[in-house]
């Protein structure tokens, strides 16, 4: 984590009152010269409103950014940590995390500004009414109109409200439609005004139209080639749908290359203020905007050279004041003058990953890529809590062969608190914003500039402590001990000798002894296996377990690093071995070898019937069918095994990565869920051995589940299946497919679209006793 350059864009501090592309290192040259132009001629700015990550209108966004220069926003409401993952084993915050940084990118690509509302991601929702519930309307609300108020646009967007589906997609639909009023409404809300924001009212509220079919609608004519970028809108947008990996957007990329899907909106509401300036036409500023006064009365018309853009003549204008050169323009001017003149400013910190007390070097470089225009660089550096200026902030540099250096000192406050690791801080108010910042002036001949930029650090305990692959399994009477693998790392700038201990439930022995630890460098990872003896009158239940820094015991509160020990009385079936055709996901894996289940991963070179007969059960991942190839080209080879005697236990597929034919009988998926993690579960064949060997599993059993009960459950299947599980949201009757067994051959094949996974990483006591029984078929 060492030397990692944030090299951000050479921006002005207020571009259009608003840094774009903050995310990513913008481009110099005739790319960013064009785009310079285009915002000193175009005043608007639209502003698209999405529930996820990755449900924005990318094309729109990039159309209108890219082609007429409009100010784009992107707001999403959650931080997508309740979806699905498929790079990964990461859920929840952890998700989220990647989600956010999957979306930064995709803002980038697209030219919008990214902005978050914080609405927490549970899962799938069925009726805003349960998405309001647990968001809070008035929450929503509130935080929407405040960015609005922030941001003033012209135009919302959104493909939200109009169908029912995703409760979260139905809650923002019906936000943004509130909101368009209650933004203009100076009685609403009023501790935004009393924080220096205006009302503000939107001239117009579109919402994406799916029916490529209807009349009347506003299209955007995304398959146009973008003369500058040499690509089209969609080719544009598809980058930045490519860029949420995790999400697997390679059906929406493939729709938006094909052509064939032009976005339409249709108007919902509209407010056209009365003004005295020219409303501008569609040539002007496309679809949205037409009709709609031009909120730049006098843009500049600046020539161009070559296809370049006069750096001096720009620097001329923006010296001759306000009567030529609207205040409204003055800072897109200043940046047009930047990029043209081909200049750059970047600030790096030294070290990116600090510690309380310690300071490190800033560096701020001016690099002027073209002919040398600027004489003298003029660094001011400022930082934000809890990071603090060490020594002077300021430095003025001579341009010596076209580069201008300067190097500050920053240090940490000894009781900041920590932003790594990033998931328990995904919702700071803070979160990833930079706190170190540089303002550059720079001054030549004929030449005056100003230039910005932003630098993150992290900040970490001395020592970070974690402990590995937690929660831990304890079966009664199975062991006497448990190890506890904690892993160290030694934050501060060198080698350090750090003193720990682990602490734990009364009656647990081992802990409370001291744990020293050597490291030869900074950012070092050590793992101490630390033994505990188990009670032997220990019951089921939570056991909690910490493991704190020496010195700093009374820091747990802000260095917490505790885990939880589950003990569960489960009876384990003996002497078998599974084998687990593993997708992204690895909960089976580690689930198994808690339990103490002899177990082995099944690679591709796995699939000869001789190889597949050493288990005597065989898991099939969650989506293993979308990420393993080796799979689908073998799948006959597994339904042998079945045949010949094994048990195959098929977990929840994708409805479009699944074909009937893939089971031993067909079995038909659908897009049906049952997003009630408390939903009854109705056991149609109560004797059947996975509710009766070797555990009997009562109602309590399926108590606490996390998040859902399933999805993607078949709707239909072949007589040879008897479904054992009858369940569904309320109000709601689906077939009872979440659950279904058939005799093959010899063998068994089970498919369940449950989601084991999630019950079985949080070692649910219900899930083990039934996964354990189903491993006994």
């Amino acid at each position: 984590m060492k030397n990692r350059a944030l090299l951000s864009r050479c921006v002005l501090g207020l571009v259009l009152g608003c840094v774009s592309l903050a995310g990513a290192e913008a481009p110099l040259g005739l790319v960013a010269e064009q785009q310079a132009l285009l915002d000193m001629a175009n005043g608007f700015r639209l502003m698209c409103v999405a529930a996820h990550p990755d449900d924005e209108d990318g094309a729109t966004l990039a159309y209108y950014r890219k082609k007429f220069g409009v100010e784009t926003h992107v707001v999403i409401a959650t931080r997508g940590e309740g979806g699905q993952n498929e790079i990964g084993p990461e859920l929840y915050n952890a998700l989220g995390v990647i989600r956010t940084h999957e979306m930064q990118a995709a803002a980038d690509v697209e030219g919008a500004v990214l902005h978050f509302l914080n609405m927490p991601e549970f899962g799938y929702s069925k009726t805003p009414e349960e998405t309001f519930e647990i968001w809070g309307e008035d929450t929503a609300l509130r935080r929407l109109v405040k960015l609005i108020r922030e941001v003033r646009p012209h135009v919302i967007i959104t493909h939200h409200g109009r169908m029912k589906d995703h409760g979260h997609h139905q809650a923002i639909g019906a936000t943004v439609r509130e909101a368009f009023s209650v933004a203009a409404d100076g009685t609403v809300f009023p501790e935004h005004l009393e924080a220096g924001l205006k009302p503000w009212q939107i001239n117009r509220h579109y919402i994406r139209d799916f029916n490529q079919a209807a009349e009347g609608l506003v299209e955007v004519p995304i398959t146009e080639l973008s003369p500058v970028w040499g690509k089209t809108y969609a080719e544009i947008a598809a980058e930045a749908l490519d860029q949420h990996k995790s999400q697997g957007m390679g059906f929406f990329i493939n729709m938006l290359l094909s052509g064939d899907f032009i976005p339409k909106y249709e108007l919902m509401q509209e407010v056209v203020p009365e003004s005295t300036a020219k409303p501008v036409t569609a040539q002007v500023s496309g679809a949205l905007f037409a009709g709609l006064p031009n909120p730049i009365e006098a843009p500049l018309q600046l020539t161009q050279r070559s296809g370049k853009v006069d750096g001096r003549q720009l620097a001329m204008l923006q010296q001759v004041g306000n009567d030529v050169v609207p205040a409204a323009q003055r800072e897109t001017l200043r940046h047009a003058v930047n990029v043209s003149s081909g200049f750059r400013l970047t600030l790096t910190p030294e070290d990116t990953l600090l510690t309380p007390d310690q300071q490190v070097e800033v560096v701020a470089l001016f690099t002027d890529f073209l002919s040398p225009e600027a004489e003298t660089v003029t660094f001011s550096l400022s930082v934000d809590s809890p990071i603090q200026l060490i020594g002077t902030g300021n430095a003025t540099v001579d341009v010596v062969d076209g580069a201008a250096e300067a190097r500050f000192t920053v240090g940490v406050a000894s009781d900041a608190p920590p932003t790594v690791p990033h998931a328990p801080h995904l919702f700071d108010a803070d979160f990833l914003k930079p706190q170190i910042h540089m303002h550059a002036d720079l001054a030549g001949e004929q030449f005056v500039s100003t230039m910005n930029t932003s630098a993150y650090v992290d900040i970490a305990p001395p020592m970070e402590s974690a402990f590995v692959d937690s929660p831990y399994l304890v079966i009664p009477g199975q062991a006497d001990t448990l190890v506890l693998p904690v892993a160290l790392s030694n934050r501060e700038a060198d080698a350090a000798v750090h003193h720990s201990k682990v602490f734990g439930a009364p009656g647990w022995k081992g802990t409370g002894e001291r744990i020293t630890v050597g490291f030869g460098a900074s950012d070092e990872t050590r793992i101490v296996q630390v033994p505990v003896t188990i009670p032997e009158d220990v019951g089921p239940g939570d056991y909690a377990f910490g493991v704190r820094l020496e010195g700093r015991e009374a820091d747990g509160a802000l260095y917490p690093r505790n885990t939880l020990v589950r003990v569960v009385d489960v009876t384990v079936p003996e002497e078998i071995r599974v084998g687990v055709i593993q997708s992204y996901d690895d909960t089976y894996v580690k689930t198994l070898a808690k339990m103490g289940v002899d177990h082995g991963l099944i690679e591709a070179g796995d699939f000869s019937l001789e190889t597949l007969a050493q288990y005597d059960t065989i898991i099939v991942d969650i989506r293993a069918y979308l990420v393993r190839e080796d799979l689908v080209a073998n799948n006959a080879t597994l339904l042998d095994y079945v045949k010949a005697g094994g048990t195959v236990l098929v977990n929840y597929q994708k409805t479009f990565e699944w074909r009937p034919e893939l089971a031993p009988y067909p079995i038909h998926l659908s897009r049906n869920r049952v997003t009630r993690e408390d939903a009854a579960m109705d056991v149609l064949q109560p004797e059947h051995p996975i509710f009766t060997t070797p555990n009997v599993i009562g109602a309590g059993d399926w108590d606490g589940w996390l998040q859902e009960r399933g999805l993607y459950f078949p709707s239909k299947w072949d007589d040879a299946y008897t479904p054992l599980i009858e369940c569904h949201d309320p109000d709601e009757i689906i077939p009872p497919g979440s659950l279904l067994v058939a005799d093959y051959g010899e063998g068994t094949y089970v498919y369940t679209a449950l989601g084991w996974y999630r019950q079985l990483r949080e070692l649910h006591p219900g899930a083990l006793r039934v996964f354990a029984n189903m491993l006994a078929l």
